[in-house]
């Protein structure tokens, strides 16, 4: 039952992770690129909008979503390892 729920998960962290690191509708780039245009803009002007937000980054999107894939194949062959053994 173990190996099923790791399949499971693993499946979809594969999924979104390989979704979110090649981003292939863009929605969750662009919303992200918009916040962190705004932030920036926030900080510049000296508003006490704090520093602008790294987390709102293209980049850090796409760097999520690589770890999260690496995870869901992480996952994957943990499944099947405790299928081979039973």
């Amino acid at each position: 039952m173990i190996d099923i729920v790791f399949a499971l998960g693993g499946m979809v962290l594969l999924w979104c992770g390989l979704g979110w690191a090649f981003d292939v509708r863009g929605i969750t780039t662009r919303r992200s690129e918009r916040i962190h245009r705004k932030n920036q803009e926030t900080w510049a002007m000296g508003h006490l909008g704090g520093s602008p937000n790294l987390f709102a980054s293209v980049g850090y999107l796409r760097f999520l979503g690589a770890v999260m894939a690496g995870a869901g194949l992480i996952l994957l062959i943990a499944a099947y390892a405790l299928w081979r053994l039973s």
